[in-house]
């Protein structure tokens, strides 16, 4: 697991050599525009052949490798679940991005959600070092195999060979003890921050829910419908009540404020239960998406082109593609890769060949550049990952 190592990426920012037409800050933390123009008939320039996902989502993989501070309680109680269950809750690392994990099992199998671990292997896994806050090191990754994949529920079993002995599993809540109005507790690692905790209260059980994912899958399950804050990277993550039992598989969040859903202890207890994989549907409307222009507009800082494009077929711009006129400055990608509205993630082709050279990436919502990508010989993951002084 080559991919996992991190020694030369934290790095000051050296000078790069590619012609911007603006500079990134304009364009880091800037809202997402929507679609006001006429759908376009004209192909959008494409960056790479896979397109710069993978690149965005591993860089905030490898920028999440690094604990930013403690996380924070409110009470004696929630403190008291924290310190208990937080050594429990693991940090899972993938090409892909970065989720969490919890221990069920003396032997080391960990429930997650399919969606972080995709169809890998392998995936690396970290325990919460011993100090509070403490920076990881390449020898605290440990290699996890991917046991069963349930693809109806998104959930996972992986499984790792050492469990450190401050890590205890957490038993898996009876269905019939989850309550609506009671308080619940999330510990995972929302945007990179590693090991946050987060307290909320239940807000509905919601049985036979069906939603998508962006893997285009249709999954189905018992869901707990929570208030309890959860971010990208608390995927897989568990909610945990006051008696210290998981009732739930922190997964997805729901259009509006507050809408955060869990799939539940009693889908973890039969998916644990089975011994094979379970397989779903794909969304048909989803199945044959293509990526598609939903209009251009002339641009005047730079002066050119400005195309938003919707990539899942939902009506909306997930990204928008810049295209100067003058042939000697970068074409660019922009995205909002953790979903608040804002763009995080600018990836830049400097001599149009389709191929990536550079990405910056904000992991803090701050509009600043915090991560430096470089690629070389038209890889589709940068080679290099730079850590940029602020």
């Amino acid at each position: 697991m080559s991919w996992l190592r991190v020694g030369a990426a934290f790095m000051a920012l050296s000078a790069a050599s590619y012609a911007w037409a603006a500079p990134p800050e304009d364009v880091l933390g800037q809202p997402v525009a929507q679609s006001t123009g006429k759908a376009s008939g004209r192909a959008v320039p494409k960056l790479g052949a896979a397109g710069p996902g993978a690149a965005r989502a591993y860089g905030k993989a490898l920028s999440g490798l690094a604990p930013e501070g403690r996380s924070l309680t409110r009470g004696a109680k929630e403190t008291q679940v924290y310190q208990q269950a937080s050594p429990s809750v693991v940090l899972i690392v993938t090409r892909d991005g970065l989720g969490s994990g919890v221990l069920v099992g003396a032997d080391g199998r960990i429930v997650t959600n399919l969606h972080v671990v995709g169809d890998y292997a392998e995936v690396g896994v970290v325990f919460k070092p011993k100090v509070e806050g403490a920076a990881i090191a390449e020898a605290d990754v440990k290699t996890a195999k991917v046991l069963r994949r349930d693809e109806v529920a998104d959930l996972a079993l992986i499984q790792v060979s050492e469990v450190p002995a401050q890590a205890r599993p957490l038993a898996i809540a009876p269905a019939a003890t989850v309550q609506v109005g009671a308080d619940v507790h999330a510990i995972g690692h929302p945007k990179g921050q590693s090991w946050t905790y987060t307290r909320g209260i239940v807000s509905q059980i919601r049985r036979d829910y069906e939603w998508d994912t962006e893997s285009r899958l249709q999954h189905k399950a018992t869901v707990i419908q929570t208030q309890t804050p959860i971010n990208p990277g608390n995927s897989g993550g568990p909610l945990i009540d006051d008696g210290l039992q998981v009732i739930g598989i922190n997964s997805f969040k729901g259009q509006g404020e507050g809408m955060n859903y869990a799939v539940s202890a009693e889908d973890v207890t039969a998916f644990l239960a089975r011994k094979t994989d379970r397989t779903t549907t794909v969304t048909a409307a989803r199945e044959a998406c293509e990526s598609k222009t939903l209009d251009e507009q002339p641009s005047t800082r730079p002066k050119g082109v400005r195309y938003r494009v919707d990539s899942d077929c939902d009506g909306k711009a997930d990204y928008e593609v810049m295209e100067p006129d003058d042939k000697r400055e970068a074409l660019s990608v922009a995205y909002d890769d953790d979903g608040d509205g804002r763009i995080d993630t600018v990836i830049l082709d400097a001599d149009r060949d389709g191929k990536p050279d550079m990405a910056v990436y904000d992991t803090d919502g701050d509009g600043k550049i915090d991560l430096r990508g470089d690629y070389r010989n038209g890889e589709e993951e940068p080679y290099r990952y730079v850590r940029v002084k602020g």
